[in-house]
């Protein structure tokens, strides 16, 4: 039986608590409920995601975006201007503007169309983010089924606490390739989460929304020799999937008792915690027989049809990588260039990092290691010593974000 890294109670039906790899305030998919307890997970995460999501808040209403769980979501500000070009600060929640205030802090009713949203303010609280993004990280890799004491450089086994100050390098392109790829958006917005080793250095990569892009060092003392190399990833699609599939829900609507065990094994259906739901929300004990076995049996349909949905928007990051691939037309680029080095390096740069009879990314090497042979989170950390930082390239893929999402 697996124990919550945290308090190191054994968990069970009782006590295990679901906890999103990913956040599910910002479309986080993947869940695992072999993580924490209960009581754990509500003391560990709650401030701490809040002010993680917080960040994210006026890019999450801008996205039609899937949740496996609904949430009020967070406040966040902006400013807007009148007809005559006046300029007024506006508070937003769930897309909606619940408050506006003049230049001098004072209350101005809001008109629909009287008034227009000039931007939103991004605010990006850096200790909230490296604590959120270094959860990511040590949930993905415990979810992997590497032991916490293995997570040296983001948890403190001791403690039994995420540390305070992880290692968190920001992705930066580091060949014509990389830059090619990013410089185009993503045909549908998606997260992604890799842990990977070079050597002993064990390291995730997290992207979020296609724009967040950064390498958190989980252990310097990965035992690659004993343990082998270790390459596992996954990806979610963020934004909203087609709507209801009444024919796929009616096909795994129980019809009978015996039909009602098949769903409850294929889709893994917790009964007692369906059946505690039905009596705290829907009066369960109330109704009839007949009334409840038709109640029960709806809810264990849309039980089913909901883990469908879920692994529906959950993704092979190579899937995800060579869709985006497909996407760009390579040639036209390199036409672009017109110095003769920078063809030459782009071309090499394209075989090292794709296989050519298959025509997809080769994902061995892509933002692992660069056509050098230099580890790909090394090589970053030797630009950003040297106070080489690209913050261009950050506004690169915040504009093409925010012009996505409009």
């Amino acid at each position: 039986m697996k124990k919550c890294v945290i308090c190191g109670v054994t968990l069970n039906s009782q006590n295990k608590s679901k906890e999103h790899i990913i956040h599910n305030a910002i479309g986080g998919s993947l869940e695992d409920d072999e993580i924490y307890c209960k009581t754990c997970n509500e003391l560990y995460g709650s401030d701490q995601d809040k002010a993680f999501t917080q960040i994210f808040a006026p890019i999450v209403d801008g996205i039609n975006m899937h949740k496996t769980r609904k949430t009020k979501g967070s406040s966040y500000t902006g400013i807007m201007c009148d007809q005559n070009g006046n300029l007024y600060t506006a508070t937003y929640k769930a897309g909606k503007v619940v408050k506006l205030e003049d230049s001098n802090s004072q209350y101005v009713k809001y008109e629909e169309g009287k008034f227009k949203t000039l931007y939103h303010h991004f605010k990006l609280d850096n200790a909230a983010f490296k604590l959120g993004i270094s959860k990511i990280a040590f949930n993905y890799a415990i979810h992997c089924g590497l032991h916490s004491c293995c997570l040296e450089r983001v948890f403190d086994y001791s403690t039994n606490r995420l540390i305070d100050k992880p290692v968190i390098i920001p992705f930066i392109p580091m060949t014509l390739f990389d830059a090619v790829m990013e410089m185009y958006p993503v045909e549908r917005f998606f997260h992604t989460v890799r842990i990977f080793n070079c050597g002993n250095f064990l390291y995730a990569y997290i992207e979020l929304f296609n724009t967040f892009q950064d390498y958190v060092l989980l252990s310097e003392k990965y035992n690659f020799a004993e343990c082998g190399n270790i390459d596992k990833s996954y990806g979610n699609i963020i934004e909203m999937n087609e709507p209801l599939d009444k024919d796929l829900l009616e096909s795994v609507n129980p019809r009978d008792y015996k039909d009602a065990d098949i769903i409850r094994c294929q889709y893994h259906i917790d009964m007692d915690k369906l059946l505690e739901g039905l009596k705290k929300y829907h009066n369960y004990d109330c109704l009839d027989c007949s009334e409840q076995v038709n109640m029960l049996f709806a809810c264990m349909g849309k039980t089913a049809y909901e883990q469908i949905r879920i692994q529906s928007y959950i993704k092979e990051y190579k899937e995800l990588i060579d869709h985006h691939y497909d996407s760009i037309n390579f040639l036209k680029t390199f036409q672009v260039f017109d110095d003769i080095k920078m063809k030459s390096q782009f071309l090499h740069d394209f075989q090292f990092y794709t296989i050519f009879n298959d025509d997809c990314v080769n994902i061995e090497n892509y933002k692992k290691i660069l056509p050098d042979g230099s580890d790909y989170p090394v090589a970053i950390c030797k630009i950003l010593n040297n106070c080489q930082y690209f913050s261009s390239y950050s506004h690169m893929k915040f504009h093409i974000l925010e012009n996505c999402s409009d």
